[in-house]
C-alpha cells in the first residue's frame, strides 16, 4: 500500500502527453522494471553485508546518495535504504557544522589581483543542501538541524536584485567576485531551489526565516531567471546572455531546468501557471535541440546555441551524466517515448558500484524518474 501511493501522489510531476508507441502501458511497465532494478543494484553495492555504507567521496556524492537511497526507501519500505540515507545525511551535516558558515569547501579559487581562496558554494551547496533538508524533514523529528540548514541558506551572500553569489571563500563568507556581477543562472538556480524548498520546511518553525527565504527564492525566479529566458525556451550561461566559447552551454541549461523541476516537486507553491510555463518551454527544447545530438541518435548538434565547449554529440562513453540529466528533463516534460530511449542506453552503462559524482549522477536522476512515474 505504502509504494502504491508513494506514486499515486507524485505521478503527476511527470504527466502524460500524446507520443509513439513506446508509450505502450507494457514498454513503460518494463522501463520502470528496468530502472528500479539497476537503480536497487547500484544502492545495495554501496552498503556492505552488515548495512554499513562503502565510503563515498566528495560531499556532492553523499547528497545525491542521501536523497537517493530515501526515496527509494519511500517508494519500496526497505529500512536499510533508510538508515543508508540518515547516515550520509548525518555526515553531510557534521562537515558543514564543522565550517564557519556551513559551506563546504571545493576547491582553491584565485580572485582579481591574485590572491588565492578556498572557494564553495553552489551549486554543489544547494544539491547537498535540499537534499539534507529533504531527509530530514521527511524523516521528522529533526528541527534544529532544519533550522540549522536554512539558517546556512539565508545568509548566503545575496543581492536583492535577485542572486547569490557564485563562490563565496569560505574563511570569511564573502563573494570571490562583487555581488554586483550576477551569478551563472545553474548557480542561483541551486540555490533558489533549496531556499525555495527549505522555506516550505520551516514555515512552521520559524516563519520570519521562511519567509525571508520565500523572498529570496520569489525575487530570483521571477525578477531574473524567468525574464531571462528566450523564447524558444533556452537559458544562457548567465543572466546577462552572454556565453563563454569554454562553456558546455546546453549541459548547464540542463542542469538549470532540472533544478526548477526539483523547486516544484519538494514545494507545491511553487507549482504556479507561470514557472510551470518556464519549465514548459525548456523541456520541450531539450526534446527538439538535445536529445537529437545525446546518443542513442545520431544527431543534429542544437547548433542555434551551441558554443566551443558543447560537444556536438553527447555520448555514453563521454557525457554519460548528461544522459541522465536530460532522461530527467524529457520525463518531467512528459516526453516519455523519447525519455526511455534515452535512459535505456544510459542504464547499459550505470555505474553501478561507483561511489563518487559518476554514480551520484546516475543515481539521484533515476531515483527522481522512478517515484515520479
Amino acid at each position: 500500500m505504502k509504494r502504491t501511493l508513494i506514486f499515486l501522489s507524485t505521478l503527476a510531476l511527470f504527466p502524460l502527453v500524446a507520443a509513439p508507441a513506446m508509450n505502450r502501458p507494457e514498454s513503460l511497465t518494463a522501463f520502470k522494471a528496468q530502472l528500479q532494478t539497476t537503480l536497487t543494484r547500484h544502492l545495495n553495492t554501496l552498503l556492505r553485508d552488515d548495512g554499513s555504507l562503502r565510503a563515498f567521496k566528495g560531499k556532492t556524492s553523499e547528497g545525491n546518495g542521501a536523497l537517493s537511497f530515501y526515496l527509494m526507501y519511500e517508494a519500496t519500505g526497505e529500512q536499510k535504504y533508510r538508515k543508508a540515507a540518515l547516515t550520509l545525511a548525518n555526515q553531510v551535516l557534521k562537515d558543514m557544522r564543522a565550517t564557519k558558515f556551513g559551506v563546504l569547501p571545493i576547491k582553491e579559487k584565485e580572485k582579481a589581483g591574485g590572491t588565492t581562496i578556498i572557494g564553495g558554494g553552489p551549486p554543489a551547496l544547494g544539491a547537498y543542501a535540499s537534499s539534507v533538508a529533504y531527509v530530514l524533514h521527511k524523516d521528522g523529528g529533526r528541527i534544529d538541524d532544519l533550522l540549522y540548514v536554512a539558517t546556512v541558506l539565508d545568509r548566503f551572500p545575496w543581492n536583492e536584485s535577485g542572486w547569490w553569489a557564485s563562490t563565496i571563500d569560505i574563511k570569511t563568507g564573502e563573494s570571490k567576485e562583487p555581488m554586483s556581477k550576477p551569478s551563472i543562472i545553474n548557480k542561483t538556480a541551486a540555490i533558489a531551489m533549496a531556499a525555495g524548498t527549505l522555506s516550505a520546511y520551516v514555515r512552521d518553525i520559524d516563519p520570519a526565516l521562511s519567509a525571508r527565504l520565500k523572498q529570496k527564492t520569489d525575487t530570483c525566479i521571477y525578477r531574473q531567471i524567468l525574464p531571462a529566458q528566450l523564447a524558444d525556451g533556452f537559458w544562457h550561461y548567465s543572466l546577462t546572455g552572454n556565453d563563454p566559447n569554454d562553456k558546455d552551454v546546453l549541459g548547464y541549461f540542463m542542469l538549470t531546468t532540472t533544478e526548477l523541476m526539483n523547486l516544484q516537486r519538494f514545494n507545491p507553491a511553487y507549482r504556479d501557471e507561470r514557472l510551470t510555463a518556464a519549465i514548459r518551454r525548456a523541456q520541450a527544447f531539450a526534446l527538439t535541440r538535445i536529445a537529437p545530438m545525446t546518443e542513442p541518435n545520431p544527431g543534429p548538434a542544437g547548433k542555434d546555441h551551441a558554443t566551443r565547449g558543447t560537444p556536438s554529440h553527447y555520448s555514453l562513453s563521454e557525457d554519460l551524466k548528461r544522459s541522465f540529466q536530460l532522461g530527467h528533463v524529457l520525463f518531467g516534460g512528459g516526453y516519455r517515448d523519447e525519455g526511455m530511449k534515452i535512459m535505456n542506453a544510459a542504464l547499459a552503462h550505470f555505474p553501478i558500484g561507483n561511489a563518487g559524482q559518476d554514480g551520484g549522477h546516475a543515481a539521484e536522476p533515476s531515483a527522481l524518474i522512478l517515484t515520479g512515474l
